[in-house]
């Protein structure tokens, strides 16, 4: 079974990939070849996991009905295609993992090790995804008390927690291989990224400098006697490669969409660095456990934005037809509050309020700031969940370690939109 649904999911990266770039259209074979992947997957999903994909699924499905109800007509393949594109994209990102390797550095302590750290950890991240919060986290944990059954305490420290998740949802800003900026491309069509990046950084340079500030004020004593896992620049070779192939393919393919350019490279390069660098026999080995493993365990994501595809065109369906009003300016906010995942809040609002957008530099930076706030921030981000599962990070530690940090870095962005606007910036 694992190996089916791997399979329909590589089969489902290939075709929407060959109608992204018009060489045929296979958007409707694409699209049943998803939900296939997804309805085979579907009782494999953790409790928590099913809830808000049965909720956006239960929420689609009654608009859907709404819409066939007074118009008499649907379209179907509309429905269950909305987010083809980014099922493609976080398909092609796990290929990233066949050519990740951690190279350690030379190890020392204090101030010193916790910003080496933080700083691999965070260019590490921009294309490693999820799995760095595992790869680094498992060099920084503390080490298990022998005789001790259960852990009476997190196995990472506040620092060590501190900078996996910042680190890690920082690196949104500004990486085409995470989520977020292929998301705000497809979702904010008339967005210039030029213009975008450097508030972006500007953020994140801010982030950091007021981690570090923090990290010195609230944890002096743990941060001089702090040992981090410094990264040799080895370790960050694929990931100035991968960026600087797809600098490159952007001048050479300017009107190739850059969701399809990420979703070649983050399988190609991989793919041949790993062929140039292994005997043929591992590399089948690595790529057959990608398909029957890899691809499958992707199931939460990729569930949670065919679902909240399938309900933001179906909330499109019922607005054409004039059955309800465009979502108000507070949606986002209620709906994050309830605990869906940050980018289906994006992804589902975005799309519907793309039309209405007249600031398209300001939305995407507001989602910025959202997304990765709550990533770092809210108990029920993924990355949060990964933290909590595999290290036992706790609903409390999460509030007291980010909460702060959330505020002020939340303060200082609202600011700089009042600043990008004053400056005409749209």
């Amino acid at each position: 079974m694992p190996t089916l649904s791997g399979g329909l999911l590589l089969t489902t990266w290939l075709l929407t990939l060959i109608f992204a770039l018009g060489l045929l259209d296979a958007r409707l074979e694409a699209t049943v070849f998803a939900w296939l992947y997804v309805l085979l997957e579907f009782r494999n999903l953790k409790p928590k996991q099913r809830k808000p994909i049965s909720a956006l699924l239960i929420g689609g499905i009654g608009f859907s009905a709404l819409s066939l109800w007074h118009t008499g007509d649907i379209d179907l393949l509309a429905l269950g295609s909305e987010h083809l594109m980014l099922v493609m994209l976080l398909t092609s990102v796990n290929f990233i993992r066949l050519a990740t390797r951690l190279y350690a550095g030379e190890r020392n302590k204090g101030a010193k090790s916790f910003i080496a750290t933080l700083t691999g950890m965070h260019l590490f991240s921009s294309v490693a995804n999820f799995s760095s919060l595992l790869l680094v986290g498992d060099q920084i944990r503390r080490p298990a008390v022998a005789g001790q059954a259960e852990p009476t305490t997190p196995s990472q420290s506040s620092l060590s927690y501190i900078l996996l998740s910042r680190g890690f949802a920082l690196a949104i800003f500004w990486s085409p291989f995470l989520s977020m900026i292929p998301l705000v491309l497809h979702q904010l069509p008339d967005v210039n990224m030029a213009a975008v990046y450097p508030w972006a950084i500007g953020i994140v340079v801010f982030a950091l400098l007021f981690t570090l500030l923090e990290s010195r004020l609230r944890y002096g004593k743990e941060l001089a006697e702090y040992q981090g896992y410094p990264m040799k620049p080895t370790t960050l070779m694929l990931p100035a490669v991968l960026i600087g192939t797809l600098l490159v393919a952007h001048q050479l393919f300017p009107n190739t969409a850059m969701l399809v350019l990420v979703s070649i490279i983050a399988v190609t390069v991989p793919l041949l660095l790993m062929i140039a660098t292994q005997p043929l026999q591992e590399s089948s080995k690595r790529v057959g456990n990608l398909v029957t493993n890899v691809l499958p365990n992707a199931r939460p994501e990729i569930s949670l934005f065919l679902a909240a595809g399938f309900l933001a065109a179906a909330v499109k369906s019922t607005i054409s037809a004039g059955l309800i009003p465009s979502p108000v300016e507070h949606t986002n906010a209620l709906v994050a509050s309830l605990g869906i995942h940050q980018f289906a809040v994006v992804a589902i609002f975005g799309g519907l309020l793309a039309q209405a957008t007249t600031t398209p530099t300001l939305m995407a930076v507001a989602y910025m700031v959202g997304v990765s706030l709550s990533m770092s921030s809210s108990v029920f981000s993924g990355s949060n969940f990964i933290l909590q599962g595999q290290y036992g990070i706790r609903n409390r530690d999460v509030y007291r370690d980010n909460m702060p940090y959330s505020i002020v870095v939340l303060a200082f962005s609202t600011l700089l939109l009042f600043v990008m606007e004053a400056n005409g910036v749209q």
